[in-house]
């Protein structure tokens, strides 16, 4: 099940992962105030995001750790997306899986459009 799709922003590459994931983010995994999120490429990499929660009015999502690493590695730019899917298990509970699709441009609507036509 797809969670989110994202375009991403210079905001999303240079500083933290869409606030998107805090509605897909495990409640079983918190500790300590944060919360662990697992997600395995396509390729089969784990990468393990770290994330705590800003209270306020708005509560905002920030990645502790793990996203940065990420983006860096798979060499993600502006423009490119992610899509977060999540597969329940009722042996070993949820499975997340994340997607990287490259140059989609800035207009999330038509790319959010494309990609659900074409699954």
């Amino acid at each position: 099940m797809v969670i989110f799709i994202k375009v991403l922003t210079k905001i999303d590459i240079e500083r933290t992962l869409p606030d998107s994931c805090l509605q897909a983010s495990p409640q079983s995994q918190r500790s300590h105030g944060g919360e662990k999120l697992q997600v395995k490429d396509d390729v089969g990499i784990l990468w393990n995001f770290y994330c705590t929660i800003r209270s306020g009015v708005f509560p905002k999502l920030d990645i502790v750790s793990g996203w940065i690493q990420f983006v860096r590695f798979k060499q993600l730019n502006t423009g490119d997306a992610i899509v977060l899917y999540k597969d329940d298990d009722t042996l070993t509970g949820p499975h997340y899986k994340i997607e990287v699709l490259k140059g989609h441009g800035d207009d999330y609507s038509s790319f959010a459009q494309m990609y659900i036509k074409s699954c």
